[in-house]
């Protein structure tokens, strides 16, 4: 979407939703022509943004086994993270609700919309296709909420239900794949085509996210394996028509992160954070998630040399397991940083002085001074002027990494959602062998097309080849928000985590994990709203 969009919201989208079911009065503007349907829309994707433009939208991800928190905000460092009670911040208020406030309000701003747009027949083209897009974001949102909170309501109206039931998994993948193939028939046909080229949706990224809904909807809970045959159908037409789409794996796997591929093929579902009015520079607010430098005391500090200003991260460290763990290369070596500076002093407390303390490996440095993704940061730009923004103190040093650009969904994960889809459906083929195999080459940076020692070979039984491809999920989509931990639920294998965190890093011992651990709790504040929430 253009770099604009963010800033562009339309007056009735601007609701006050901190609790779903606040009786909030809702006012619709009426949209008159197509310039304040776009207006609407771009209001939705400023929703969409604020959503998942925070650290908070890893609340559940940081569970997994691919990442770590510093939880600076929290009491503890070392906690096991699916642990609910560990979620609490120094009030005793559980932080487990950023997700549900924040993309309730985008569905409902949706509905909002449609509620004006109702019968699409009577539209004209433009009109269609901007709905498109909408129907896709409300499939994501419902989507994400249904793997982190798992039965959640179905709200498809304007109205106020202090009554609205949480619904079945299966009525909520039904709602879900409904949208998505209203999107289908909606959206333009590819990437040239879409309403901002290169950026907003289109046909090839709605049957992504479908192919990706359908591999989890085989999965638990719901567990329709039926559903891994209409996931490898979807991800394999995509393949097939790949070039028609305008989609494509890079054969670099450094273009993915870089300025010089800001726009990519391998882009299918991605959010853009840069603002224009501080380009080139890039504004140092938004790094890779939107940051604040507002909550920048509760950064962590740390150098890339002796004598370079510090750098201000907001974004979760790799599980040192998973770090050591991680097959050695390219891939490896673009995706995180092998050996940081770490001063003895502190950014935000001057007195003390930098002492020269060298480099260090990333496993034998403490959590709260270890960042080690890298991916995200590959292009960086550093600001020291604090002039640029007038709400950081005078003196701040402020230095921003990274390209402003979130990928929901990528090519890559289409590739190797049909692997694993095709091996759990039975239909186990060279194709299927072909997508994983194209990865594993990129991640040690040889051709794509070209067999090599590191692909796997032929002959693999169906269970073993899957499970290869859940660990290339892994390597893969390492730190991004579709990856590792949803991967972890819908395999049933969050009892796995015993054994692969770090005891230092929230691993054993643990409490007892039940299949409560994989959902976070509904805010109570809307079950007393509403008591049907809690059933």
């Amino acid at each position: 979407m253009s770099r604009s969009l963010i800033y562009i919201t339309f007056a009735f989208l601007l609701l006050s939703c901190e609790k779903l079911y606040h009786p909030e009065t809702i006012s619709i503007g009426k949209i008159k022509d197509y310039d304040e349907l776009v207006s609407a829309v771009n209001g939705v994707y400023a929703r969409l943004n604020n959503a998942m433009g925070s650290y908070n939208a890893y609340d559940a991800n940081v569970k997994g086994d691919d990442l770590n928190t510093y939880m600076q905000v929290y009491d503890s460092y070392y906690v096991p993270l699916y642990n609910i009670s560990c979620w609490q911040d120094r009030t005793g208020t559980f932080k487990t609700d950023f997700t549900w406030k924040n993309l309730y309000p985008v569905i409902i701003s949706i509905n909002n919309i449609l509620n004006q747009f109702i019968p699409l027949s009577d539209q004209n083209t433009k009109n269609r296709e901007i709905l498109g897009e909408i129907y896709l974001i409300r499939a994501y949102c419902y989507f994400r909420l249904t793997r982190i909170y798992g039965r959640i309501p179905l709200i498809s109206n304007i109205d106020i239900n202090y009554d609205l039931p949480r619904s079945s998994y299966t009525e909520i993948y039904i709602f879900i794949e409904s949208d998505l193939k209203q999107a289908i028939a909606l959206l333009p046909s590819d990437n040239k085509s879409a309403r901002i080229p290169y950026e907003t949706p289109h046909r090839g990224t709605a049957k992504a996210m479908l192919a990706e809904v359908y591999l989890s909807w085989a999965g638990y809970p719901a567990k329709d394996v039926s559903k891994y045959n209409l996931a490898a159908k979807e991800s394999g037409e995509l393949i097939d028509s790949a070039s028609f789409f305008g989609m494509g794996l890079l054969k670099d796997f450094a273009w993915v992160w870089d300025g010089a591929h800001f726009h990519n093929s391998e882009a299918e579902f991605t959010l853009y954070f840069a603002r224009p009015d501080k380009l080139p520079v890039i504004d140092a607010i938004n790094q890779l998630y939107g940051a604040r430098l507002y909550d920048a005391y509760s950064y962590h500090n740390f150098k890339t040399s002796p004598g370079s200003p510090y750098y201000l991260i907001d974004f979760p460290p790799a599980e040192i397991n998973f770090f050591n763990n991680y097959p050695t290369g390219y891939r490896k070596d673009l995706t995180f940083f092998n050996n940081i500076y770490v001063p003895n002093g502190k950014n935000d407390e001057p007195q003390y002085p930098d002492i020269d303390t060298g480099y260090f490996h990333i496993d034998t440095v403490g959590l709260c001074d270890r960042i080690a993704y890298r991916k995200f940061y590959i292009q960086s730009y550093i600001v020291d002027d604090h002039t640029l923004y007038d709400y950081i103190p005078a003196g701040e040093v402020i230095i921003n990494f990274g390209i402003q650009r979130i990928y929901l969904f990528r090519y890559a994960q289409t590739l190797l959602t049909y692997a694993e889809a095709s091996a759990r459906s039975g239909q186990l083929n060279a194709k299927a062998y072909e997508c994983v195999n194209e990865i594993r080459r990129r991640a040690r940076h040889l051709d794509l097309y070209t067999p090599s020692p590191f692909d796997l070979q032929p002959g693999l039984s169906s269970e073993v080849f899957a499970d290869s491809v859940v660990w290339e999920r892994a390597w893969e989509l390492a730190g991004e928000p579709e990856g590792r931990w949803f991967d972890l639920v819908r395999l049933e294998k969050v009892e796995d985590l015993s054994k692969l965190r770090n005891s230092a890093e929230g691993g054993p011992p643990y409490p007892p994990i039940t299949k409560d651990s994989y959902f976070f709790p509904i805010p109570q504040e809307d079950i007393n709203l509403n008591p049907n929430l809690g059933k």
